[in-house]
């Protein structure tokens, strides 16, 4: 909107209150520039405004207090735009370092669909049964509010997170290198077909006929990472620990119709088991998964 102010924020060193944490827990202090009217008095009334404002937007986070219920309007504006607020000044001088080329965008894809389509979905639009339960719910990354982020800004997003969002600091597990890949194929994303998008792990499913074991076993292990089955599941070490570990599955002794069935309907087969079903997973995809668990029979297999 013309003549509207916008929000610039600065790295404090010290928390000096009234300053809006990054997920990784580093603060960002205000400044305020520009006015409606222009001028030092409109400067000063952005200044005097902002701690209101903040007031607001947590207050209703706070009257929110449970998630099971979908957000208003105004609480996933409000939280969209402390996504906004974070970002400090510096963020957005950066330059991505990589060319804006296919390839990169197709290697940022690749990390895209290894860490970030659990919540955002593969086409990014963020309809997933996880995305769609947060609160606020993931974001649509091919929405005008996500697109108008320079490529530094996302980089600075994904770095660091944004608390009370949902968005983890993701600084510890993906390198500068891959997040840089994840705002060129970030921006790319309004350009692909929805259908394409979607199906992007699937170029990587066994060619028409009967696949091999390891055809059906390197998928397996592409829609491990796609489905997100690392975030409570360990394997070799590596993962979450809610579920079982899935090191030694193979060795288990658990048939293929067994693991099938357990996909499609968990509580049926585990009482209690809080393991969402994979009802978007075709047959072929199940089966490919389920090879994937079976051949895994130790840390060094």
């Amino acid at each position: 909107m013309k003549g509207v102010a916008r929000a610039i924020f600065v790295q404090t060193g010290e928390p000096k209150g009234g300053g809006i944490c990054a997920a990784n827990g580093r603060e960002v202090g205000l400044l305020w520039v520009g006015a409606w009217g222009g001028g030092d008095c409109g400067v000063g009334l952005k200044h005097k405004l902002m701690p209101g404002v903040i007031s607001v937007m947590l207050g209703a986070l706070l009257l929110a207090c449970t998630a099971h219920k979908r957000p208003s309007r105004a609480e996933t504006t409000l939280a969209n735009t402390a996504k906004d607020a974070v970002i400090p000044l510096e963020a957005g001088m950066k330059k991505n370092p990589l060319p804006e080329t296919d390839e990169v965008s197709s290697q940022g894809r690749q990390v895209f669909l290894a860490s970030c389509a659990l919540c955002h979905g593969a086409d990014g639009r963020g309809e997933t049964p996880i995305g769609l339960n947060m609160y606020p719910p993931a974001m649509d990354m091919t929405s005008p509010h996500v697109q108008h982020w320079s490529d530094a800004e996302l980089f600075w997003i994904i770095e660091n997170g944004v608390r009370l969002t949902g968005m983890p600091s993701w600084q510890s597990s993906i390198s500068e290198d891959d997040t840089w890949k994840l705002a060129r194929f970030i921006h790319n994303l309004p350009r692909l077909d929805a259908a394409s998008a979607s199906t992007a792990v699937q170029s990587q499913a066994p060619a028409a006929g009967q696949p091999n074991q390891v055809e059906l076993i390197r998928y397996g292990k592409a829609l491990y990472k796609q489905e997100g089955c690392f975030t409570c599941h360990q394997l070799n070490g590596e993962g979450g620990a809610v579920g079982p570990d899935l090191t030694t599955e193979g060795a288990r002794g658990r048939t293929e119709a067994w693991l099938i069935g357990h996909f499609k309907n968990p509580p049926a087969y585990t009482p209690g088991s809080i393991m969402p079903p994979f009802e978007n997973l075709t047959e072929e995809q199940l089966k490919a998964l389920t090879t994937f668990l079976q051949n895994q029979k130790g840390p060094n297999n």
